[in-house]
């Protein structure tokens, strides 16, 4: 075991929590109004219960492998070569999770606050303070955010309390406009940013788990409640700015919280959205980065994987830079290849993996009953 820190379920549940929020407390709105117009709420509500169904999911798959990480389990079920490759596709995955994160913080940072600071700048800022924290280890990365939790959340309900007097339910009509295809679109988008990307917690749950015979409803409750986090704030969008202005803004949750005004005094709160937004990118990002880097230590079976930190580290620095070539080119990336990308890396590989397992295991399991058989016949 590379890592010897143990988190508990607790802890677990709040890596989960801001993971699954991450960047969808500001970018998912506008996605999900663009496929499913007004409706997005209810796509939203179907793709929490998705969620919730491939957390359950991604606990099975955790069950099989036991202690292992996924790196390990995949070269177990596939053998050395086929594994060793397969888990350097998700080390990759989660690479190009960490580097297109550094690239959306930089990017709405330098667009709707420090506007002449350099885009490198901020990615240096965030990916040494990412590097910092993970070299502390998970158990740094878990207390780091049970400590961060409650003010995440405080700001979230007093942001949701502050816009009802901005809610105009006529915004949601005319209801059932979407058309099913529109929908599964907004599903699958919502999915591949909060559901399809858990998969990376494989590489350290259930074996880093002080109790993972506890863990089970830890990490699914938890995947539920940072997929309402967002779609609650998919609906506000809908119910204070509308559909077609959610779609036309990039960062629709952003411009939500411009629009708070309690008797001219509380006004323009944008910050408090800003705060939670950087708040949780900040441990996506690091999941992803630790992840990655765990991974990428048992492939190449070195004994501590903070060997590798700094060095994967520059190169998430570096590549983040020239990732996306523009901001045009990031939304049509993100929107035409991420979501079947994730969706095989998140779903498809994992299920055939543990369809695999099973069969390779009742194999075993027959031909060991049948040697117990034939040594009593003798």
């Amino acid at each position: 075991m590379l890592e010897k820190g143990r988190i508990s379920p607790l802890e677990l549940s709040v890596l989960v929590i801001l993971f699954t929020i991450g960047t969808t407390i500001l970018a998912t709105p506008s996605v999900m109004t663009a496929k499913a117009h007004q409706d997005a709420w209810l796509s939203s509500l179907i793709s929490v219960i998705l969620c919730g169904l491939l957390a359950f999911f991604y606990v099975i798959c955790g069950k099989a492998m036991k202690r292992e990480t996924y790196t390990q389990y995949l070269e177990r079920v596939y053998g050395k070569i086929i594994g060793k490759m397969l888990s350097f596709s998700y080390v990759y995955f989660g690479f190009i999770g960490a580097c297109s994160l550094l690239y959306q913080f930089s990017n709405f940072v330098t667009t709707h606050m420090l506007v002449d600071t350099p885009l490198e700048v901020l990615n240096v800022m965030l990916a040494l303070l990412v590097i910092l924290v993970v070299r502390g280890g998970l158990e740094v990365l878990a207390k780091t955010g049970e400590l961060l939790i409650p003010w995440f959340m405080f700001m979230f309900f007093a942001l949701v309390i502050l816009l009802i007097p901005q809610i105009e339910i006529d915004r949601l009509s005319p209801l059932y406009v979407a058309s099913f295809r529109d929908h599964m679109s907004a599903i699958l988008n919502f999915l591949a940013f909060a559901g399809f990307p858990l998969v990376i917690f494989l590489m350290f749950y259930p074996g880093n788990i002080n109790r993972p015979d506890k863990t089970k409803w830890n990490f699914i409750i938890a995947s539920l409640f940072g997929c309402v986090v967002a779609a609650i704030l998919v609906l506000l969008c809908i119910l204070v700015l509308g559909a077609p202005a959610t779609t036309r803004q990039m960062f629709p949750g952003y411009v939500l919280a411009k629009t708070v005004s309690v008797f001219d005094i509380v006004e323009r709160i944008e910050a408090v959205m800003a705060s939670m937004w950087v708040l949780s990118i900040f441990f996506k990002t690091a999941v992803y980065f630790y992840g990655s880097v765990i991974g990428l230590a048992d492939i190449v079976a070195v004994k501590d994987y903070r060997f590798l930190i700094l060095p994967f580290g520059l190169l998430t620095i570096v590549f983040s830079t020239f990732i996306y070539p523009n901001v045009t080119y990031m939304t049509y990336w993100d929107s035409k290849y991420w979501v079947p990308y994730s969706m095989i890396m998140g779903f498809f590989i994992p299920l055939l993996t543990l369809c695999i397992d099973k069969i390779k295991s009742g194999f075993t399991s027959s031909k060991q009953s049948k040697g117990k058989g034939g040594q009593k016949n003798c």
